[in-house]
C-alpha cells in the first residue's frame, strides 16, 4: 500500500506533444511576426505604387484639359477664318456679277477689287488645315476628332488605365492590411495558449491560433497572386 491519493498518469505521449507544442509555440509566434512585417511592407508598396498611378492619371486628366481647350480654341480659329473666307469668296462673285452692267472704268474697278476679294480669301484659306469637306465646306467634329487623335499619339490623355491600376493597388493594400490584423489574432492565440494552466483552453487556444495562422498565410499567397 502506499501513503496519500495516487495522482492519475497522464496518457501516454500527452505529456511529450505538451512539450513540444510548448517550444513550438515561440516559432510560430516569431513566424507571425515575419509574416506580418511582410504584409505590411508589400501593403505599403502596393499604396505608395497606388499613389504614382493617382498622380499619373491626374497629370493625364490635366493634361488632356489643357489640349481640349487648345482644340476647342484652335478650332474657333478655323471656323472664324474659313467663314471670313467663304465671306470674301462670295462678295468676289457678287462684284464679277456687277461687272458686265457697269461702264469699263467702273467694271475694270468691280473687277479689280474682286481679284483683291479672292486673293484674299485665298490667303485665308492657306490657315484652314482641318476638316475641310471637298466641296469647301467646313466639318468642325471631324476635325476635332482629327486634332484630338493626333494629340493622343504624342501623349497620353486618356487617365482610365492608370485610375483602374490604382484601384486595383488600393483594394489590393488594403486586404494585406487586413491580413496584418488576423496575424495579430494568431500571435494572441498562440501566446494565450502559452500561458493558459488548463489544458482545455490551451488546446482551444493553439487550435484557434494555428488554424489563423495557415489561413493567412493561405491568404496572404493568393492576395499577392492577384
Amino acid at each position: 500500500m502506499t501513503d496519500g491519493p495516487q495522482v492519475p498518469t497522464p496518457p501516454a505521449g500527452r505529456g511529450r506533444w505538451a512539450f513540444s507544442r510548448r517550444a513550438l509555440i515561440p516559432v510560430l509566434i516569431a513566424l507571425t511576426s515575419v509574416l506580418g512585417s511582410i504584409a505590411a511592407w508589400r501593403a505599403s508598396t502596393a499604396s505608395g505604387a497606388a499613389a504614382g498611378f493617382e498622380r499619373r492619371a491626374f497629370a493625364n486628366t490635366l493634361t488632356a484639359e489643357q489640349e481640349g481647350a487648345r482644340i476647342e480654341s484652335d478650332l474657333a480659329s478655323v471656323e472664324f477664318t474659313h467663314a471670313r473666307a467663304t465671306g470674301l469668296e462670295a462678295a468676289a462673285a457678287a462684284l464679277r456679277g456687277q461687272v458686265e452692267g457697269s461702264e469699263a472704268a467702273g467694271a475694270a474697278t468691280l473687277a479689280a477689287l474682286a481679284d483683291a476679294y479672292d486673293a484674299a480669301a485665298t490667303s485665308l484659306g492657306l490657315f484652314v488645315t482641318v476638316g475641310v469637306l471637298p466641296d469647301g465646306s467646313l466639318d468642325l467634329e471631324a476635325a476635332r476628332a482629327e486634332q484630338w487623335a493626333l494629340a493622343g499619339d504624342l501623349q497620353d490623355l486618356d487617365p482610365a488605365e492608370e485610375t483602374a491600376a490604382a484601384e486595383d493597388l488600393r483594394a489590393k493594400s488594403q486586404r494585406l492590411v487586413g491580413l496584418t490584423a488576423l496575424l495579430i489574432a494568431a500571435a494572441l492565440f498562440l501566446t494565450l495558449a502559452e500561458v493558459s494552466r488548463r489544458r482545455v483552453v490551451a488546446d482551444l487556444y493553439w487550435r484557434g491560433g494555428v488554424l489563423v495562422l495557415a489561413t493567412s498565410v493561405v491568404l496572404l499567397i493568393v492576395v499577392e497572386a492577384l
